[in-house]
């Protein structure tokens, strides 16, 4: 499971308590987390897998939902 084929798959996300840290999901055993980043100076969003950030990113993808 790489970063690329994260963003390009369809993901449920839940809300999480951390502000920092607000989305979570688990896939093939593995925790999601998206973490705020300090926007504009820093991506808007990382993505990490088990506390590892993998990818940093601005636009939610479009397959990818989260809660209201």
């Amino acid at each position: 499971m790489t970063a690329d084929e994260l963003m390009t798959r369809k993901l449920s996300w839940s809300k999480a308590s951390d502000p920092e840290h607000p989305f979570r999901t688990q896939v093939e055993g593995h925790t999601l987390t998206i973490r705020l980043n300090d926007f504009p100076e820093e991506p808007m969003y990382s993505l990490l897998i088990d506390g590892d950030a993998v990818s940093d990113f601005d636009d939610w993808p479009k397959v990818w939902s989260r809660p209201g």
